[in-house]
């Protein structure tokens, strides 16, 4: 049995086969993008072990009669700058449209190597 991560998911997929050393360690930009992807996703204060882990949606996102589209692209940048591994924001592409905001990039990780698009839609 093996695994692989889902590029378009970032969930991990069970096959049938003998588990192999190569497929059981994942390579830093998967890992990464993954961490990436639930960090976007949690609310500040969400998670009781860590309360200052997450995006502060109800705190300067949701609780703000108009946020500007430069206050939430900084409001990810920097959350996307704070993760373990990585090192800069290769691409960044973001749309907000009638309190609609989704968001697409990519990071060097601290190897070098450059992470798939990652694309997140949390305001929506």
């Amino acid at each position: 049995m093996d695994f692989k991560l889902d590029p378009d998911s970032w969930d991990i997929l069970w096959r049938n086969g003998p588990l192999r050393k190569e497929e059981t360690t994942q390579p830093l930009t998967e890992t990464v993008g993954q961490r990436l992807k639930i960090r976007l996703q949690s609310f500040l204060g969400e998670w009781f072990i860590n309360t200052v882990y997450g995006v502060p949606y109800w705190q300067r996102l949701l609780g703000v009669k108009q946020t500007s589209k430069a206050a939430a692209d900084l409001i990810f940048q920097q959350q996307i700058l704070a993760e373990d591994g990585v090192k800069e924001i290769v691409t960044f592409d973001s749309t907000f449209v009638n309190r609609k905001y989704s968001l697409s990039f990519s990071v060097r990780v601290v190897t070098g190597e450059v992470t798939a698009p990652i694309v997140i839609s949390p305001l929506n």
